[in-house]
């Protein structure tokens, strides 16, 4: 028996629209969309937030730990940072948020030794790793799932395989002759890929530089470097965005969640830091593309204030 859109859309009269998104470590949950987690709750959805690694490889950055100590146990610790971080997202709100841990290993950077650890995400068989998703697709329901884009937003092994078994299994979990032993078939509506709005990027670390602000990550480089915040391979135009979701409200506990994720204070800390009025126009709003809704087609021009338009009436 197969879930047809249809029979979502049934479902759907009974409930708000579901929520699935696929990241690739503990802590990438925050930064693109703790926002959206956090609103999607308090709408009352239920949301899905699968972890495809443990990761293994992340920096170490908590005062209170010695990294030489800490490190053999990282997947253990991370583990326990993001379930602060979820903790911190439900936020009391009357919608669910479900954690689902592939259980792979961090792949580590691009072309870093960590790639070629037989456990690592970056050698999964990709078949395996899409029917693990799709068991979770079908036991969720969501009308909504949400990834990185197809080069893994910065080119993380782990992001971009994030991304391939996203696509992979949406498009499995809803036909019946796959997978058959994980579930009845379910056809997710709108798939959306996070985006980094390099518009109001570029104006918020100008403001940066002008006071004096250490920039975050490689955003000091030279504008020739490929680092540079300036590169145009950085994020997307705000012209090619197809939805600006208004997350504003939940920012405290955006932040909250950010602060769970100790050991990597080199991606937060910088934020966590910030004046309020320049940390408030990074935390909010989140950005996606939609780049697949089967039934209707992505219209030219697009531009959503929610994910959930065209299903729920939202």
């Amino acid at each position: 028996m197969t879930r047809s859109i249809g029979s979502a859309m049934s479902l759907e009269a009974s409930r708000p629209a579901g929520l699935l998104l696929v990241h690739a470590h503990p802590d990438d949950e925050v930064f693109a969309t703790g926002g959206l987690i956090a609103r999607s709750i308090a709408e009352g959805r239920r949301v899905d937030l699968v972890v495809c690694t443990g990761g293994e490889e992340g920096e170490i950055h908590d005062p209170s730990l010695d990294p030489e100590e800490a490190k053999p146990r990282m997947r253990e610790i991370r583990a326990a940072e993001l379930d602060c971080s979820v903790e911190a997202l439900r936020g009391g709100g009357p919608g669910e948020l479900h954690v689902h841990r592939l259980g792979y290993r961090d792949s580590g950077m691009m072309d870093s030794e960590a790639n070629s650890h037989p456990a690592c995400f970056w050698k999964a068989d990709l078949d395996e790793a899409t029917g693990r998703l799709v068991s979770v697709i079908r036991e969720a329901q969501p009308s909504v799932m949400v990834t990185y884009d197809a080069k893994g937003n910065y080119g993380h092994p782990d992001h971009i395989n994030a991304h391939r078994i996203a696509v992979a299994a949406m498009q499995a979990a809803a036909d019946p002759s796959r997978f058959a032993d994980a579930g009845l078939a379910w056809s997710a509506v709108k798939f959306y890929e996070v985006a980094f709005n390099r518009d109001r990027w570029s104006t918020v670390l100008a403001e940066m530089k002008e006071r004096g602000l250490k920039l975050p990550w490689d955003f000091d480089a030279e504008p020739s470097s490929p680092e540079s915040a300036e590169d145009e391979s950085f994020g997307r135009p705000e012209a090619e965005i197809t939805a600006l979701v208004d997350v504003a409200a939940w920012a405290p506990a955006k932040v909250a969640a950010m602060d769970c994720h100790k050991t990597q204070r080199q991606d937060f800390g910088w934020l966590l830091d910030l004046p309020d009025d320049l940390a408030s126009r990074i935390l909010s709003p989140e950005s996606f593309v939609l780049t697949r809704w089967p039934t209707r087609g992505v219209a030219t021009g697009l531009r959503e204030s929610s994910l959930f338009e065209g299903i729920d009436g939202a």
